[in-house]
């Protein structure tokens, strides 16, 4: 099993090198809260108080002395840890635990220097990064590797001269050390040529998801090196094409089922960079158009780059310097090396002393004939006389002296006991953003004095707050003197030189600028303690949060993901993480030495040409570097700055801080794990309390604030104790139950709510896509949101729904049915990527601008926020131009299975029915995370409406429709179809077979509000002779607005105006005396007997469908052919129905039932007082009416579209007036219209869509079908009975259908 975690952590084993802070992926929480937030609590301000969170700043604060914490670790008191978790609480350092820092018998030592890091930057054409400088080297050896193309450049904090992304191509490794080829801009390898080393165009930006160059350019590349190794007659390597057609690793032969790693002798590769260098731009040149398309190789150059990681190799160690000096020489060439990047570590020591020894006094001026001086600073510093200056001051300390170079001179040698070593240390960091502050540093010893502070930021260890590590993006102010000193001494600007030397700096100046030599460009500080304790991969067991991803195991079915969980199961059996931890420090001889490491940037181009060498860059650079740590300014400010525990105590306190977290994991643990057993899910509860306290201590380990879920941690305090307190604490959401038995649970009812998704807070998020997928995590965040919908329902969401149980069941597949077109989405969007992938560019351009909109298509189609499988927003158009792979098949529309179309009921049986099946089959994706969801949800809504005396499949199938009705679900994808005679019939869903629900339905569906949950159908049953009474009864209420015309048919009995039909809504007391007086007299003389007045009614009805689009274009302007009445009236009958733009008051219905009847009614009674006006003012409608009636598209042309009026000519797009430019049917015909509306209006279910056909045209008829108006026939056909007009009379046969 220690096997299976070493596998467990091979990915991440490639980088030995700490990382200050550095966090499994698992754990960086999307919504994680920011080191800077980090840095401005400890050091300046508190974090602002949200309403969240406003009782855990009225809660009061407790200060626990370590000692009690150390005494509950050691006694094993659990419930009594696990019970301090409910307060808050800061810890106070007993000072039992530390050294003072004037303790005269603290002896203090810098001289223990590492090397961490070396990266090599060339600046020309080939392979410079691993020339060596011998000619002959019988043990080298550089083993190419091209079989990662994806593989990403790691190394973080370091300034390469370029931006990496998109650039950078994984060639091999040389000893111990990685090569890289970097396609880096021309500008780049042009500085000598050109004189001038432009940044800016150095740092091009290509627009790429990662480091790695794209497998196009990285085919590119290698058909180049294969070309060159060809031409040196390296063994095994041919080439048919130097350039060739297809660009693929398969195609150029280069994914061999046998990945050749090729060893490379010195002579070959000298041949091989010969070659580089000599032909890439020739290559270049003669390169296909095609290749040169995107630019790639025509505005970049290949240059190598070497990268060693981690190697805390000892370095400058007292009587090594030749022959490290002498390895340096021999491994590197850098004549043609731009910059050299060092990550130097000094590890300070703080070691209590037995005894003192004295050193003696004429050999230290024997070895310090310079002199001697009683400071460290040359401009106030006197020369002393060792032999009568003070060995000892009053406090028994040493009295320092210093060399001439302003070093401390040792004068007594320090003698320990035996086991004792150095004390563990920590940074103060409350002050620490001193140490990057450059106040204190003047124009003449500063390195610069204009720098700004550098950044800095705070990572606080073992629940301390105030106590830890840093991490800065440059070095600690205090070096800048010095280093100034070291770049002076390169450059030759500490001596008085020649003009020549003048016009050189000059030179310099104007290439360069003001840049140094050697750039720091980040620190970080450390105890070596958290170095040791790691795996053999970047993180120790307690950061991974293994029990969190254990438990999210169950919510995992089936495949690799299974078997990964089940080997973390295993592993959390065997051992729970902070268990291994105290396995790893219990009675191991732990370093606990302070670490500090300074990464420097070196350009090399800009050293004197005898300095350009390994052995001047040794002595010179690297140990003048590690040399400054033993100054007094820079030794002295340190010590200032740390707090000094006792032998021991470092690597134990976090074991005492973190105690009661480690216990409630325990409990949690211990309480829960029977489920894996089981193979049942852990509460998605438990998953995520759990989560947030692995997070918790994870944060007490690495100081890390990206651990901290602010979503779910901040409700629960854990995230704002731990940087607030530094002891993490919990709210009252979390019950914590001490007595026995102990529990831990939350109040469910209170589980936080995303304010943007609506789904439950979570922490658990990256440790499931880390570990399992966004699949499963979907799944999961799904069924834990059922499982909290049956405590919260948004206010919002269907509020129309009364009845709880009901409302409640359309919530929960609302949510399911999220994760099913996500399913679907992400099924769509992976097979189009694969098909789209298997058609070369270069081999058919046809196709490639087939792929091209294919995938445009694809991306635009996604892009949609709601109702991907519905006809709205051109969702339907790019689905279709998705899928499709042959053009010519277009216009067929989706590829459609032979069992379609089918209703929305028979979907619902099929997904009820397969939700309950223990395999995935159609309707669900394989791989997708609907099946457990919607399995979930069906057993929910199952409870949820279960009363007893009922149909309760047909029930839950019921509220399936409603919801897939609501969410705009007009197509599924489906399995293959099944062949005849050939086994089984398959059930795998594809991207390319979809089934249409625009079937006929088998029963009539149920409406919204009429989905009833036991106590609401109880009442229904009751109910429903009321009901049926009330539809026989002719004056019985009834309301317009919000009727679909599909049902109609239900009011055709009606004899009484509609409630909403109001006089207020249509006239005032200010309307001229004619106009109110028509709304009056229709009020008071309406009979729904007369079929005048019940076309009226029903024709404000469908008109009310057409909002807001009830406008018309101008009038044609070819209008001299139409020359009748039947002309002028069709004319007008096709015209558009157009949206009038952001006119106002056209959405609400009630106004518009009530003006166009009465316009109507009004009309056709020749002595209503309208038709009065009309007959008394020449034919006109009045300016009061039309001002009213104008602005809502109540007029003359819009009853001619309706069909209840003949168009004369073209003065009805303008004034029309009554006879002249527009009539009325006439008697005979009017009641024709109304005849052949009603019989359509009663002939169910597709009657109602032949009526809006014979009035408005097939188009709108169908675009209202899909608006759920009426019940649609699919694609209309037209039939002799529904070519006719509604107002068809024996006389007149026009068919006025646009």
């Amino acid at each position: 099993m220690e096997q299976d975690l070493q596998e467990h952590n091979a990915h991440e084993n490639e980088a030995d090198g700490y990382l200050v802070g550095d966090i499994p992926d698992a754990l960086g929480a999307d919504d994680g809260t920011t080191q800077e937030d980090l840095r401005w609590a400890i050091s300046y301000e508190h974090i602002e108080t949200t309403t969240m969170v406003q009782n855990f700043h009225k809660s009061l604060k407790h200060e626990v002395a370590l000692s009690k914490l150390r005494t509950i670790f050691e006694t094993g008191a659990s419930q009594k840890a696990i019970s301090r978790l409910m307060r808050r609480q800061s810890i106070k350092v007993d000072d039992m635990f530390l050294h003072d820092h004037d303790d005269a018998n603290l002896a203090w030592r810098a001289m223990d220097h590492h090397l961490d890091l070396v990266i090599l930057v060339t600046e020309a054409v080939g392979l410079h990064a691993i020339l060596p400088t011998v000619d002959s080297d019988p043990t080298y050896t550089f083993k190419l590797d091209l079989h990662h193309p994806q593989r990403q450049w790691r190394a973080k904090h370091v300034d390469l001269g370029f931006d990496p992304s998109g650039r950078m191509m994984y060639l091999g490794t040389h000893y111990q050390e990685e090569v890289w080829m970097a396609m880096v801009p021309r500008s780049f390898v042009a500085v000598r040529q050109w004189g001038i080393d432009n940044r800016r165009d150095n740092m091009a930006h290509i627009e790429a998801v990662t480091t790695a160059v794209t497998p196009n350019q990285f085919c590119m590349m290698v058909s180049f090196l294969a070309k060159q190794l060809q031409s040196i007659g390296f063994k095994d390597i041919y080439m048919r094409e130097e350039y060739p057609r297809i660009l693929s690793q398969a195609h150029i032969g280069h994914e061999a089922e046998e990945k050749i790693v090729h060893e490379m002798r010195l002579i070959d590769v000298q041949k091989l960079h010969r070659k580089i260098a000599q032909e890439y731009y020739r290559f270049v040149a003669n390169a296909p158009d095609e290749w040169k398309e995107c630019r790639f190789l025509e505005d970049n150059a290949p240059v190598t780059i070497s990268v060693r990681y981690g190697q805390n190799q000892g370095i400058c160690q007292r009587g090594d310097s030749e022959v490290e000096a002498e390895h340096w020489q021999r491994l590197h060439r850098y004549a043609r090396v731009r910059t050299l990047t060092v990550a130097l570590a000094t590890h300070i020591q703080c070691v209590p002393v037995a005894e003192w020894g004295n050193v003696d006094v004429e050999e230290i001026i024997r070895e310090h004939q310079h002199g001697i001086f009683d400071s460290p600073d040359p401009e106030r510093r006197e020369m002393i006389d060792l032999h009568h200056h003070d060995l000892l001051d009053e406090r028994n300390m040493e009295v320092n002296v210093y060399d001439v170079n302003g070093f401390r001179i040792p004068r007594r040698i320090a003698y320990r006991d035996d086991g004792v070593r150095t004390a563990g240390m920590l940074f103060k960091l409350r002050d620490l953003h001193l140490l990057f502050e450059t106040h204190d540093i003047g124009d003449e010893d500063g390195f610069d004095a204009e720098r700004a502070p550098t950044p800095h930021y705070l990572y606080p260890i073992a629940c301390l707050r105030t106590f830890g590590q840093f991490q800065a993006h440059g070095i600690m102010s205090c070096f800048f003197p010095h280093l100034r000193r070291i770049n002076d001494k390169l450059s030759g600007s500490d001596q008085d030189g020649d003009s020549g030397d003048e016009e050189d700096r000059a030179v310099s100046l104007a290439m360069y600028g003001s840049r140094q030599i050697i750039e720091p460009v980040f620190s970080q500080g450390y105890n070596v303690y958290v170095h040791r304790v790691r795996a053999q991969s970047r993180f120790h067991d307690v950061q991974r949060g293994m029990i969190t991803a254990a438990f999210a195991g169950t919510h995992v079915s089936g495949g690799p993901d299974a078997t990964r969980a089940r080997r973390l199961q295993e592993l959390c059996k065997i051992s729970l993480p902070f268990d291994r931890y105290h396995e790893k420090i219990i009675n191991a001889d732990v370093d606990q030495s302070l670490r500090l490491e300074n990464v420097y940037t070196i350009d090399v181009f800009r050293l004197p040409i005898e300095d350009r060498n390994g052995r001047a860059i040794y002595q010179k650079i690297i140990k003048p570097l590690t040399r400054m740590w033993a100054h007094p300014t820079i030794l002295e400010t340190v010590k200032r700055n740390v707090v000094i525990f006792k032998q021991d105590i470092l690597p134990q306190v976090v074991e005492w801080t973190t105690y009661g977290v480690c216990e409630a994991l325990r409990h949690l643990w211990e309480k829960h794990k029977w489920h894996i057993e089981a193979k049942s899910q852990v509460p998605p509860y438990i998953v995520e309390i759990t989560a947030a306290l692995e997070r918790a201590l994870n944060f007490a380990h690495t100081g890390n604030a990206r651990v901290l879920s602010k979503g779910l941690m901040d409700p629960l305090w854990l995230s704002l104790s731990s940087m607030l307190d530094g002891l993490p604490c919990v709210s009252p959401l979390m019950v914590i139950q001490t007595f026995n038995p102990m529990a831990i649970s939350v109040h469910k009812s209170d589980w936080p709510i995303s304010s943007k998704s609506g789904y439950p807070e979570i922490a658990s998020r990256r440790s499931f896509t880390f570990n399992y997928g966004h699949d499963h995590l979907n799944a999961y965040h799904a069924i834990f949101h059922i499982q909290l919908a049956t405590r919260k329902i948004p206010v919002d969401f269907y509020p129309e729904v009364s009845d709880h149980p009901s409302r409640l069941s359309l919530y929960i597949f609302h949510l399911s049915f999220r994760v099913y077109e996500e399913d679907v989405r992400s099924m769509v969007r992976d097979q189009v990527m694969i098909s789209a992938g298997e058609v070369d560019d270069d081999d058919d351009p046809h196709a490639a601008t087939v792929r091209t909109e294919r995938l445009t298509a694809l991306e635009a189609w996604l892009s949609l926020k709601s109702k991907h499988f519905g006809y709205t927003q051109s969702a339907h158009t790019n689905l279709v131009r998705t899928i499709t792979v042959n053009p010519d098949d277009l216009i067929h529309g989706l590829p459609m299975s032979t069992l379609s179309p089918k209703s929305p009921m028979w979907f619902a049986k099929q997904l009820v029915a397969a939700a309950a099946s223990p395999t995935t089959k159609a309707p669900f994706i394989n791989g997708g995370g609907a099946h457990a969801v919607m399995r979930v949800a069906v057993h929910e809504v199952g409870k949820c409406l279960d009363g007893g005396q009922c149909d309760l499949e047909q029930l839950i199938c019921q509220t399936i429709v409603t919801v897939i009705t609501q969410r705009g679900i007009m197509h599924v994808p489906w399995a293959r179809n099944a062949i005849s005679g050939r086994g089984r019939p398959p059930t795998r869903v594809v991207h390319n077979v979809w089934v249409n629900l625009g079937g006929r339905p088998e029963t009539s569906g149920m409406a919204l509000t009429n989905i009833a949950g036991p106590s609401q159908r109880r009442g229904n049953d009751a109910a429903q002779s009321t009901i049926r009474a009330a539809l026989t009864d002719c004056r019985a209420p009834w309301t317009a607005s919000t009727m679909r015309i599909q049902d109609l048919h239900q009011i055709i009995n009606r004899t009484i105006l509609p409630d909403d039909w109001r006089l207020s809504d249509a006239s005032s007391a200010t309307d001229a005396g004619y106009v109110r007086d028509t709304y009056v007299w229709v009020r008071n003389r309406y009979n729904g007997s007369n079929p005048v007045h019940q076309t009226a009614i029903l024709l404000s009805i469908i008109f009310c469908a057409m909002l807001p689009n009830i406008n018309h274009g101008d009038p044609p302007r070819n209008n001299t052919s139409l020359q009748s009445t039947d002309a002028f009236t069709k004319s007008v009958r096709a015209s558009p129905w157009l949206s009038p733009g952001k006119r106002k008051g056209l959405s609400a219905r009630p106004p518009f039932i009530t003006m166009m009847s009465t316009f109507i009614i009004a009309m056709y009674e020749p002595d209503s007082p309208l038709r009065t006006h009309i007959q008394s003012n020449n034919g006109a409608l009045g300016q009061p009416w039309t001002k009213k009636h104008g602005a809502k598209m109540i007029n003359p042309f819009n009853l001619v579209r309706l069909g209840v009026a003949y168009a004369h000519g073209v003065s009805i797009y303008n004034s029309p007036k009554f006879l002249a430019a527009w009539s009325l049917l006439s008697t005979s015909e009017m009641k024709m219209y109304h005849s052949n509306l009603i019989r359509r209006l009663k002939d169910l279910p597709y009657g109602p869509h032949s009526a809006l056909v014979s009035i408005f045209g097939e188009t709108i008829a169908d675009t209202l079908g899909r608006e759920n108006q009426v019940q649609g026939r699919g694609l209309t056909r037209r039939r002799e009975d529904d070519v006719d007009d509604v107002s068809e009379c024996p006389s007149k046969r026009i068919n006025y259908a646009a």
